[in-house]
């Protein structure tokens, strides 16, 4: 619940009333690029950001991976490996590529070469060429988004949380590495809520006086906790679990999500 706070102090402290949704959202991923998390969880907020352009160019590439909405998963992905910069230095001793850092050896196998690891050898002469080659592209943002976007995929039909992208598919997530990322998952999820026409328009309401139906607390957090790979925490709370089994049925396809969340 503090994190889901802090989102919101956060997001509401970058928008402005004139902005569109779309706007909205780039504003909050533009103050979350001026943020560092430190141990054991304080924000510290610099001068300087990412710039606007790359912004909307991973913004244009994930809604169109995603049929037009935000899967917070690669933003909250790019905070964590490049701190949403569009061009940082090859990490891991020179394997690591892109706003990612994904893995060129491993990226190749896995979805780019018809025999997959059979027979693969990265350390060959021609391997080596091909490794280079994959990570000049994972150092492009349309090629990083459709590569994390497979990525994902592969989570989501092993129910796996967003911290194995640090870890791997059959690694144990690093704690304070999947306590940042969960932040961030929630931040993005909570800034798609609150970026959305209907709850700016809600929002503009209240600030004139209007009355207005608000969603549960709860059950947005039920939510944010289903989209972020967690185990429920407020199990008997019917409230709560209607937004954590809301989550899942939209994860599956079975339900629209809600417009706050879109």
């Amino acid at each position: 619940m503090l994190n889901v706070l802090l989102s919101f102090t956060m997001i509401l402290s970058s928008m402005s009333e004139s902005t569109t949704s779309k706007q909205c959202f780039l504003e909050s991923a533009s103050l979350a690029s001026k943020v560092e998390i430190l141990k054991p969880f304080k924000i510290v907020k610099g001068k300087y950001g990412t710039s606007h352009r790359f912004l909307k160019r991973l913004y244009k590439e994930v809604s169109k991976r995603n049929g037009g909405s935000i899967d917070p998963r690669f933003f909250a992905l790019a905070w964590m490996e490049s701190r949403l910069r569009p061009r940082p230095r090859i990490g891991d001793q020179g394997r690591a590529c892109g706003i990612y850092q994904i893995h060129a050896r491993h990226s190749y196998p896995m979805f780019r070469r018809k025999r997959g690891y059979v027979g693969w050898e990265d350390e060959s002469p021609e391997s080596k060429r091909i490794i280079r080659r994959e990570c000049g592209k994972l150092r492009t943002t349309p090629y990083a988004v459709e590569t994390l976007s497979r990525l994902l995929n592969i989570f989501d039909k092993k129910d796996l949380p967003p911290c194995h992208h640090n870890s791997g598919i059959y690694g144990k997530c690093n704690p304070w590495y999947e306590e940042r990322v969960d932040f961030w998952v929630g931040y993005f999820t909570v800034a798609n809520i609150l970026c959305s026409e209907k709850v700016r328009k809600t929002m503009a309401m209240m600030r004139t006086g209007t009355p207005v139906a608000t969603a549960p607390t709860d059950k947005v957090q039920g939510y944010l906790d289903f989209m972020a790979g967690k185990d429920p925490q407020k199990s008997e709370d019917e409230v709560y679990m209607s937004g954590y089994i809301l989550a899942e049925k939209v994860k599956k396809g079975e339900e629209v999500a809600p417009v706050w969340a879109t």
